[in-house]
């Protein structure tokens, strides 16, 4: 039992270190640009690392019981995570509806809103994990449908939503049987695979490899 405690410690800390080092790499990115707008991926992604560097840091704090693991603590997780969900949605917005750019704002507003508001009143875990998870879930599932943001393994990161999804469902049980070092071991194994989707190392290999095709088109036309 201790020894499963302390796996899901440790990968919530390495969870921490590679999330907090990305959002940090790529903030320095934002900054060091010469025209910085807010609407930059790597502004996005960084704010979107950073969250999850805080969720993992605040699971830790409950499994090493350094925080009580309560209601009040959960709610200000699922505040935290909105830091994952939003800043993306702001920047999908820009490309999916460029022409209703007026309404960008009322709608991130409307939905922050929402997600605030589940939070604090939601009276369990499972049951504000239940309203909030589909919103991101659908997100990504238009963004990988479309085919926009290829910068983004959308696909990865519905897998991301609905292992993170299962471990909410089963860590009300499993921590009831002294169990709940499995769903928090799931949850920072949906952190690791959510770090690949954002970071995306595919996407420069296909880029790599479609640019000499595309010059060697170019030079035998």
């Amino acid at each position: 039992m201790q020894t499963g405690q302390e796996l899901a410690i440790t990968a919530n800390i390495a969870a921490i270190i590679v999330s907090a080092l990305v959002a940090v790499y790529l903030l320095w990115l934002w900054y060091r640009q010469e025209n910085r707008i807010y609407t930059d991926l790597p502004l996005m992604f960084g704010i979107t690392f950073a969250s999850m560097a805080m969720n993992a840091l605040i699971q830790t704090l409950t499994l090493t019981e350094i925080v009580p693991a309560t209601m009040d603590v959960f709610r200000i997780r699922a505040l935290v995570i909105s830091g994952s969900a939003f800043p993306l949605l702001g920047a999908l917005l820009n490309i999916w509806l460029p022409r209703f750019q007026k309404y960008h704002v009322h709608i991130m507003v409307s939905l922050i809103a929402y997600w605030v508001f589940i939070s604090i009143i939601g009276p369990s875990e499972s049951f504000v994990m239940t309203l909030l998870i589909p919103l991101m879930m659908i997100t990504f599932a238009i963004t990988w449908r479309t085919g926009r943001l290829k910068e983004v393994r959308s696909d990865l990161m519905i897998l991301t939503l609905l292992i993170g999804f299962v471990s909410q469902i089963i860590r009300v049980p499993m921590t009831t049987i002294g169990l709940d070092f499995i769903p928090i071991s799931i949850t920072a194994m949906s952190a690791v695979i959510g770090g690949l989707a954002l970071a995306n190392p595919w996407y420069h290999q296909q880029q790599a490899q479609t640019t000499p095709e595309l010059v060697e088109v170019g030079v035998y036309e």
